[in-house]
C-alpha cells in the first residue's frame, strides 16, 4: 500500500486539529507570592527555545533515531504495525515521534470514554488513521514544532504531563537546565513510566536511563568519555510535588472564594462549564487581590483568642475602600473535610448570619439622607412598643441589650451606646423601605428588596440586624462609608495572564451611592462607638477608627465592623451550627458581645494589617447636618496632642488640655454634638 492509496482511503479524516493542552493555572497574591495551583493535568508547556541539546538528543535516540532525517511516514514501521495488528500483539516500538504525537493529540481531544478507547486501540484501522494524521502533520509543521508538541503532550509518570512538569517533578529544575543523565532518565520514562518510575523503581529507572545513554552514544550525540561519565552518575533525584487545589493554599477560604467567584463571572466564559475549563485547563496566571502581610495579620488575629479547635468560629474579612479589593479573608478553622478534627470547607466569610446592631450604620445613612439632623433627640428608654411596625414577641415591644440605657438621646449617643429603642424610633421616622434600599445600595446586596422574602414596610427588627448578611457584605458596605460614599463591588482578582501572555486587568466597578457629607457624618458617629461607646475594645493604637458592635438575639453571634480610610474590616464570631448554640461560656467570657471578642480580634487584625501605613484620620460631621449645634467632636484618642489639636481647631472648636504626648480622649467625649464649649484634651502632658 503506497502513500497515495493511504491518502485516498483517509480523506475524511483531515485535518487533525491541534487542541490546546491542559496546563496548570497559578494563583498569586497581589504581592506576587504563590497562593495555589489548579489543574486537571500537571503540565507546564515549553517552547522550542527551552529545549536544549541533552533532552532533544535523548528523546530522539530513545524514541525515533531517524526523526530529523525522515521525510515521510516510516514504511517499515507501517509493515510492522500491520503484522502486529493482525497477530493481536502490542506496539512493536516502531512508532515514530510524529505518530506518537498524533496518538497523544487524539487522546487530548477525546471527550468521551469511547473516543479515548478508540485513540488507544490496537487495531489496524487505528494504526492506519494514526499514520495518515502523521503524514498530514509532517506537511503542515516543522520538525521542531512536532518535537516540541510531542514533549508537551507525553506522560512521564508520577502526575507529570509534558517535559516541563517532568523536569520539575523529578529534579526540581526547568527543562533548559537538564543535564545529560537527567535528560536520559526522562526520555527513558516515555515507554513505560510506571515500570521505570525512579521514585518507586530506582533500579529499573537506572537500567533504562543507561539504555538511553547507550543509544545516544550509538547515534553519535554522546562521546565515549561523556557516556562513561554519565552512566557512572547516580540518579540524583530531587523530587518536588506541586500541590493541587485550594485546600493546601496559605489562604484556602479566600482561594476557594476566588475560584467559585470566577466560575460565576460571565466575563470569564460564556457558560459555567467553559469557566471551569478555563480555570482548570487554561494555563493562567491569576493575580489576586490578597495582600500577604494583611492576610497573615488577619489569620493570626482570628486564631489567637479561640484557636482552631473551639466550637466557636470566627472570620475576618478586609476590603480596600475605593476599589473593593479583598485584602484579607481569614477563618479560625483548618480547611478540610475531617469534621471530627473541627475542619470545614464551608466558606464562613460569605455565609449569611444575622448582623445585629452593625446594621444601624444603614439606618443612620438613610436618616441623614432623609434630612434628620444630628441634634435630633429620640425618646429611647428600656422598652418601646411601636404603633406603626410589627413588635417582636413575646414582649410585644423592643428592648435594649442592657437595661438602664439613656433616655432622650441624640443620634451620637444612640449610636455610641447602641440604644435599640432609639433606633427603632428613628426607623419609624425614616421608614423601613428607605433603610433597606440604603443598605442594598451600600453593599448589602443579598438583602431582598422584592419577591416573596422582601423586606416589609413594618419590619421593625430590620434596624436591629435580624436579617442575615455575610461578613464580606458587611466589610464592603462599611468600605462605602470609608470611601466617602463610593461603593465598589468586591473583587478578588486584579489581573489574569493567559498562556499567550496576554494581560487582562480587572477594573474595579465603583460608583458613588451617597453624598460625601452623609458618609462623613455617619463616620463621625461611628467613631464615637470606638472612642467611648460599646466598641472601645476595638481601638487600634495610634489610629482613629470608626465602627459598630453587633450582638444578635440570645447571643447567637457577635460582630464588630469598622474602618479607617485605608481599610474596612468585619469580624464575625459564632457557632457555625447556628444560633441554637449561643455564645455563652466562650474563652472565659460568660456572654460574648460584639464589644468583647469580635472587637479585640478587629483591633489585633487592623493593627497588623495597617502596620507601616500612616494614620490619615477620619472626616468630621458635615456642618449641614449639625442643626443648631456647632460641631460633632471627632475621635482623637491615640493621636499626638499636636495632631489632635489641629483636627479639633479645624472644626472651629476651642481646645484646652494636653499640649504634648498621646491623647487618651476628650471632654466632652467624641461624638458629642456641642455648641461653643471648649473641648479639653485628656491624657498627654501640659
Amino acid at each position: 500500500m503506497g502513500v497515495a492509496k493511504l491518502s485516498a482511503d483517509h480523506q475524511g479524516l483531515l485535518p487533525l486539529q491541534i487542541p490546546e493542552l491542559p496546563e496548570r493555572s497559578l494563583l498569586l497574591t497581589a504581592d506576587g507570592r504563590p497562593l495555589a495551583t489548579l489543574y486537571l493535568e500537571n503540565r507546564v508547556a515549553v517552547r522550542w527555545q527551552d529545549l536544549k541539546r541533552p533532552i532533544v538528543d535523548a528523546i530522539v535516540a530513545a524514541e525515533d533515531r531517524r526523526f530529523f532525517t525522515r521525510q515521510g511516514i516510516d514504511v517499515r514501521a507501517l509493515a510492522r504495525a500491520f503484522v502486529a495488528a493482525v497477530r493481536g500483539q502490542a506496539r512493536q516500538g516502531g512508532s515514530t515521534i510524529t505518530q506518537q504525537y498524533v496518538k497523544n493529540l487524539l487522546l487530548a481531544k477525546a471527550t468521551t470514554r469511547a473516543e479515548r478507547s478508540a485513540a488507544g486501540a490496537l487495531t489496524l484501522q487505528r494504526k492506519l488513521d494514526e499514520l495518515w494524521y502523521a503524514q498530514d502533520l509532517l506537511g503542515r509543521l516543522t520538525k521542531r514544532q512536532i518535537l516540541t508538541g510531542y514533549l508537551n503532550t507525553v506522560f512521564f509518570g508520577s502526575d507529570a504531563y509534558g517535559i516541563g512538569a517532568a523536569a520539575a517533578r523529578y529534579f526540581s529544575t526547568t527543562v533548559d537546565k537538564l543535564t545529560v543523565p537527567q535528560a536520559a532518565l526522562l526520555a527513558g520514562l516515555v515507554r513505560s513510566p510506571s515500570a521505570t518510575d525512579p521514585l518507586t523503581h530506582p533500579a529499573s529507572a537506572m537500567a533504562r536511563r543507561n539504555q538511553v545513554l547507550s543509544a545516544m552514544r550509538e547515534t553519535g550525540t554522546l562521546s565515549p568519555s561523556a557516556y562513561r561519565t554519565a552512566v557512572a552518575t547516580p540518579l540524583g533525584l530531587a523530587p518536588s510535588l506541586v500541590s493541587n487545589g485550594c485546600a493546601v493554599s496559605s489562604a484556602p477560604f479566600f482561594c476557594e472564594w476566588v475560584r467559585t467567584t470566577l466560575e460565576k463571572e460571565p466575563a470569564f466564559g460564556s457558560t459555567v462549564e467553559a469557566r471551569k475549563a478555563r480555570l482548570d485547563l487554561g494555563g493562567l496566571v491569576i493575580v489576586t487581590t490578597l495582600n500577604s502581610a494583611m492576610q497573615a495579620a488577619a489569620q493570626d488575629a482570628v486564631v489567637r483568642p479561640l484557636g482552631t479547635d473551639d466550637r466557636v468560629g470566627a472570620t475576618v474579612v478586609s476590603v480596600e475602600p475605593g476599589t473593593g479589593k479583598v485584602r484579607a479573608m481569614a477563618v479560625n478553622r483548618v480547611y478540610g473535610l475531617d469534621a471530627a478534627a473541627n475542619q470545614t470547607t464551608v466558606l464562613l466569610p460569605v455565609r449569611q448570619f444575622s448582623v445585629g446592631s452593625t446594621f444601624k450604620a444603614f439606618t443612620l445613612t438613610a436618616a441623614l439622607e432623609a434630612g434628620v439632623p444630628l441634634d435630633t433627640v429620640l425618646p429611647g428608654g428600656d422598652f418601646y412598643h411601636s404603633r406603626t411596625m410589627d413588635n417582636p414577641e413575646p414582649a410585644d415591644g423592643f428592648v435594649n441589650a442592657e437595661p438602664g440605657d439613656p433616655t432622650g438621646v441624640d443620634l451620637a449617643g444612640a449610636t455610641a451606646f447602641s440604644v435599640n429603642t432609639a433606633f427603632v424610633q428613628l426607623e419609624e421616622r425614616v421608614g423601613v423601605p428607605r433603610i433597606a434600599e440604603a443598605a442594598h445600595r451600600m453593599g448589602a446586596t443579598s438583602l431582598p428588596l422584592s419577591g416573596p422574602d422582601a423586606v416589609g414596610p413594618r419590619e421593625g427588627s430590620l434596624t436591629l440586624g435580624a436579617r442575615g448578611l455575610t461578613p464580606l457584605e458587611m466589610a464592603n458596605s462599611y468600605a462605602t462609608l470609608a470611601a466617602g460614599g463610593v461603593h465598589c463591588d468586591p473583587i478578588g482578582v486584579e489581573l489574569v495572564i493567559d498562556r499567550e501572555q496576554r494581560r487582562a486587568p480587572v477594573t474595579p466597578r465603583c460608583s458613588p451611592v451617597m453624598s460625601t457629607p452623609v458618609a462623613s457624618t455617619v463616620t463621625s458617629l461611628l467613631a464615637g462607638v470606638v472612642d467611648h461607646g460599646t466598641g472601645t475594645g476595638a481601638r487600634v493604637p495610634g489610629r482613629t477608627v470608626a465602627g459598630k458592635t453587633g450582638t444578635t438575639q440570645d447571643f447567637g453571634s457577635a460582630w464588630f465592623v469598622g474602618y479607617t480610610p485605608q481599610l474596612a474590616t468585619s469580624v464575625w464570631v459564632g457557632d457555625p451550627r447556628g444560633p441554637a448554640y449561643p455564645l455563652v461560656d466562650v474563652a472565659g467570657i460568660d456572654h460574648v458581645y460584639g464589644g468583647s471578642i469580635p472587637a479585640s480580634i478587629f483591633s489585633a487584625a487592623m493593627a497588623g494589617e495597617l502596620a507601616g501605613l500612616p494614620d490619615v484620620g477620619l472626616p468630621g460631621a458635615d456642618p449641614s447636618y449639625l442643626g443648631d449645634a456647632q460641631a460633632v467632636i471627632p475621635s482623637v484618642a491615640g493621636l499626638p496632642a499636636a495632631v489632635a489639636r489641629a483636627r479639633l481647631a479645624a472644626l472651629g472648636l476651642t481646645v484646652t488640655g494636653a499640649t504634648s504626648g498621646t491623647v487618651t480622649g476628650t471632654d466632652p467625649a467624641a461624638g458629642t454634638v456641642i455648641d461653643g464649649r471648649p473641648v479639653a484634651l485628656q491624657g498627654g502632658t501640659k
